[in-house]
């Protein structure tokens, strides 16, 4: 790599006349300028990609390369200005390759000097130069592995330390610097693996030295899902600090058992985590701290660090070498265009959905990650309100009055059935009188019916009160009358209304008919072309479906039913499957050619 890499000291033309200018002072000229804009790229949006630049499996021995741009970590624009597809052995340390299982597809900076011509009146020797500089990328394959703390530290990480490495895996520690008392923070860990290592289960245990937690250890630990595609990846624990200040400690001071498991193999361990944070009382605290040690050293590490644009897993038969997987930027080197550099792994966009579930389904969720766009998208499914259906009985009950002195008096119905068997019913009692203001017309009192007694309104409701008990094992009920005051006759109607709760799933289900259509049916698309499928789901309140492509290498579908063709022509077939109703699946054809 050619050009400047020291920014320092920035100087510039002074110009007055009768200056004399030589090949010095444009040179001055020309290194204040690019200087200056390598340097602002540099503090003010990081290194990575800033757009494009993904790279996919074209077939299996060769890649393409989209076009796109980063900046590199002395501030260089780096350049793709059309997509490249290229033979692995056309790249540049292909050479290196035999033998290896995995291997990184690195970006740099790269100048070229073009059209070479006559120097007029140059030294001896000094007569033949290039007329123009010509700005480029350098693409390379190695397998070397990174410089894993450099490359941390320049992503803004604090406290790197390898926990573990071998064939298979490595582990990376980092540690925030500083802290706030009482919040939490994160710890994170780096998980660089081959095609081969099977799931990981990973444990960090040991006491710790500013981790706040019950009995003063703690105990950072992941299972890895047999699901996951990325071949480097972070985990992140959160763990809150201490409600103290000033104390400056390692997160583990006297070491810590780590306890690796890759399928049957476990490995165990003593590790040291030595570099030490501060705990800052308040969070002004913390700031300020971050504020005073933000300095041009810590935002220029890692010049000679390359952009890694891939990890590719690689299968060595016969003298020839093919491709087996590609993980793109392996290390999150990419630069948002909202907010500047990431430098966590974090996508550039996050978008979310909400679907109403069944009220039986549980809560679930659904992430969608697309490497090429740097975007995550969740699904929440959210359970409706339960549903009940009812069954319901009515009938009345006549209420004979005691004779005599009736103020004060209580009467008893006999146990009788209310008709929808054993089981918890709700009943609502209420009486029947004639309405004198309506001609006496039958009317029901349903409640306290002394809020009428001596009313202005016209509504003569006798003076009772009702209650009833009811007997959910046997099915039935008694139904008691408190008469306040006199009532004319010899009888008193009481009409019930019981209704009872039911959840039968099975049969509401029964009576639900989704179905699922999906457009186009049949499509014909171009290698690498595009598709947009769109699905209809009638019968429930959730819409949404779960896409995906059938065959391994048929190229890849997002949440939205965007489906991207791969390289190779043939059929290939995309299902969806209703998220109310798993059993209910359509697919469609793709015919790429």
């Amino acid at each position: 790599m050619s050009g400047n890499s020291d920014f320092f000291p920035l100087e510039r033309n002074r110009y007055f006349y009768g200056k004399l200018l030589t090949v010095r002072e444009f040179d001055i000229e020309q290194k204040y300028v690019r200087n200056s804009a390598q340097l602002m790229n540099r503090l003010a949006y990081g290194a990575g990609v800033v757009c494009g630049l993904g790279v996919s499996a074209s077939d299996d021995s060769t890649l393409l390369i989209e076009s796109g741009m980063a900046i590199d970590y002395l501030g260089h624009m780096v350049t793709i200005e059309e997509p490249l597809m290229r033979k692995l052995r056309m790249i540049e340390g292909h050479e290196t390759l035999t033998g290896k299982d995995s291997a990184y597809l690195c970006l740099s900076y790269q100048e070229t000097e073009i059209e070479p011509v006559n120097a007029v009146g140059a030294a001896s020797g000094d007569n033949r130069q290039y007329n123009i500089t010509r700005e480029g990328a350098r693409l390379y394959l190695t397998a070397q592995e990174p410089e894993y703390r450099a490359l941390l530290e320049a992503s803004g990480k604090d406290n790197v330390s390898m926990l573990y490495t071998s064939d298979q895996i490595t582990l990376v520690l980092s540690v925030p610097e500083a802290v706030c008392a009482g919040k939490e923070f994160v710890v994170e860990l780096l998980v660089i693996k081959n095609e081969k290592t099977p799931p990981v289960y990973f444990e960090l245990s040991g006491s710790s030295g500013f981790a706040d937690t019950e009995d003063g250890n703690i105990h950072l630990k992941f299972s890895e899902s047999p699901e996951e595609k990325r071949r480097v990846y972070p985990v992140s624990f959160r763990l809150k600090a201490r409600q103290m200040s000033g104390l400056q400690s390692a997160l583990l001071p006297q070491g810590g058992e780590i306890d690796l498991e890759l399928g049957s193999h476990r490995y165990k361990n003593y590790v040291e985590v030595g570099a030490k944070s501060t705990i800052c009382k308040d969070s002004y605290e913390l700031a300020e701290r971050q504020r005073l040690t933000d300095n041009l050293e810590k935002h220029l590490k890692g010049r000679d660090i390359p952009i890694y644009l891939a990890k590719l897993e690689l299968l060595q038969s016969a003298g020839s070498m093919f491709l087996v997987s590609v993980t793109n930027l392996p290390f999150a080197q990419r630069i948002s265009q909202e907010n500047g550099y990431t430098g966590d792994g974090g996508p550039r966009t996050v978008t979310t959905s909400v679907r109403s579930l069944e009220y039986w389904q549980k809560p679930d969720v659904k992430a969608n990650y697309q490497p090429s766009t740097g975007s995550l998208h969740f699904d929440f499914g959210i359970p409706s309100p339960e549903q009940y259906d009812y069954a319901v009985s009515h009938g009345t009950v006549e209420m004979t009055l005691p004779g005599g002195l009736r103020v004060n008096s209580k009467v008893y119905s006999e146990e009788i059935p209310h008709g929808l068997g054993p089981g918890t019913v709700d009943v609502r009692l209420s009486v029947e009188f004639a309405d004198r203001s309506s001609a006496d017309e039958a009317a029901l009192c349903f409640g306290n019916s002394e809020i009428f007694v001596k009313s202005k309104l016209k509504v003569d409701v006798p003076w009772v009160e009702t209650a009833a008990v009811v007997y959910p094992h046997r099915g039935t009920m008694r139904i008691g009358l408190w008469l306040h005051d006199m009532v004319d006759g010899n009888r008193i109607t009481v009409h019930y209304f019981a209704q009872k709760p039911e959840r039968d799933t099975s049969r509401i289900l029964a009576q639900r008919r989704i179905s699922l259509t999906v457009t186009p049916e049949f499509t014909h698309v171009k290698p690498r072309g595009t598709v947009c499928f769109k699905a209809e789901v009638t019968g429930s309140e959730d819409q949404s479906v779960r896409w995906a492509v059938k065959e391994e290498n048929g190229g890849v579908i997002d949440y939205n039913g965007i489906y991207q063709a791969p390289e190779l022509p043939g059929t290939y077939e995309i299902t969806a499957v209703s998220s109310a109703d798993e059993s209910i699946a359509v697919s469609a054809f793709v015919i790429v050619e």
